[in-house]
């Protein structure tokens, strides 16, 4: 019988095949690779999405003359035996969603931040489009626990919680503290979200039910801390008291849950408590700095927490398996075109859709700042009075133009 692909594109796709497995194992032994490495990956993966309709996969792949076992990780590396190209598509992909979570956290490590967010949300794109080819898969009786649907799926997730943590951290430590919390709200709302898509392991379980009290505690505290700095209005003392006190409350639910964590459960490695440990020292002195009295939960429930942004789309699939297009009609271009553009342009702030009061208010704040620390250095001899005096009009100028702007959206 005639082979499915003519010798050329077999050569091609066995080359393919050969820079995805050599991908594989740079990432296992934790040694350097390229994003054109990615690209071959991707290359590979899309020669092999056809309609394969009723042909017998099992020919076409030992036509193609390519390793057809796979090494589930999860499953103590047992050996699982391809007979799918939809499963071979997916763990393709999967080795390329692990790539880049690797170079999101290589560009985290050097404070790249945009950098770090576009490549977490690659990594959760993969992710989710090897749960939609491992889900299309029809010949294949076992496919191990890494390469299930449910599973990648699960990862797209926690990639897509990932990337809004580190947009979060950006903006928090550029002190845009306003987007800070409505994303860190975001973010408590998204771990809560995994904590209900499916039953977890105890140790998972209760660190989820703790990330998303302490992400909405932070929120809170940063809604709090923006008031403060950058109030238009005469301070409202009560309401910024009222939000650390509902900071404390989320707090102090994840500083019991982190304590029973470290108390209860015995299958903890040392690492892992030791990072307990640092989130117990974190979350304590944060409820120290709020230095506010403990409320009862009815009056808790009346404080309003942040209204959440989420930053990154649900549905990040690029593509779909062609098989599903085929049985379905599906188009696409509707996962892909539309919803990351924006993603390829790397400008953060285009994502976040914050008011322009809000950003407005933040640019206030910085201003203030600036006016503050040319006094110090006045103050200090370290400016000259005319250089200093120029600054002052500057800036006094400008904030007076935002002022005025403030004033005309309250209005």
């Amino acid at each position: 019988m005639p082979s499915y692909f003519n010798e050329e594109v077999m050569q091609r796709i066995r080359y393919l095949h050969f820079k995805s497995k050599h991908l594989d194992d740079a990432l296992r032994k934790e040694e350097s690779f390229t994003l054109d490495d990615l690209n071959l990956v991707l290359e590979y993966t899309k020669i092999l999405n056809i309609n394969y309709m009723n042909e017998n996969h099992t020919k076409i792949l030992r036509d193609l003359d390519i390793t057809q076992i796979y090494i589930d990780p999860s499953e103590n590396n047992r050996e699982i035996e391809i007979k799918d190209l939809m499963i071979e598509c997916a763990r393709s992909l999967w080795v390329m969603a692990r790539a880049y979570g690797i170079l999101s956290e290589k560009f985290e490590e050097e404070e790249d931040w945009e950098s770090a967010v576009i490549a977490m949300v690659e990594c959760s794109k993969m992710y989710k489009t090897a749960a939609y080819f491992s889900a299309a898969n029809t010949y294949q009786n076992d496919i191990g626990t890494t390469l299930s649907s449910e599973n990648l799926e699960l990862n797209s997730e926690e990639a897509r919680v990932l990337a809004q943590s580190i947009a979060a951290l950006r903006e928090e430590n550029t002190r845009n503290k306003y987007f800070a919390s409505k994303l860190y709200a975001g973010l408590s709302q998204l771990s809560k979200r995994i904590f209900y898509l499916k039953k977890h392991d105890e140790k998972k379980k209760q660190q989820l039910r703790a990330q998303f009290h302490y992400d909405m505690g932070k929120a809170c505290q940063l809604k709090a801390q923006a008031s403060l700095e950058s109030s238009i209005t005469p301070l409202n003392m009560e309401k910024i008291t009222r939000l650390k006190q509902k900071a404390n409350f989320y707090y102090d639910k994840s500083k019991i849950i982190w304590n029973e964590m470290l108390e209860g459960l015995t299958n903890l490695s040392e690492e892992e408590k030791n990072n307990l440990k640092v989130n117990l020292s974190v979350v304590e002195t944060l409820i120290k700095e709020n230095n506010v009295e403990v409320l009862d939960y009815e009056e808790i429930k009346r404080i309003q927490d942040p209204e959440p942004i989420i930053v990154i789309p649900e549905n990040l699939a690029p593509f779909v398996p062609k098989s599903t297009i085929f049985l379905t009609k599906f188009v696409p271009k509707d996962l892909n075109i539309k919803r990351f553009k924006t993603f390829t342009k790397k400008k953060l702030e285009q994502k976040i859709p914050y008011s322009k009061k809000e950003k407005l208010i933040d640019q206030k704040a910085g201003i203030v700042r600036t006016i503050n620390e040319l006094k110090t250095l006045r103050e200090g001899n370290e400016i000259t009075i005319e250089k200093f005096a120029e600054l002052m009009e500057k800036y006094s100028v400008r904030l007076k133009m935002i002022e005025t702007a403030i004033e005309k959206l309250v209005k």
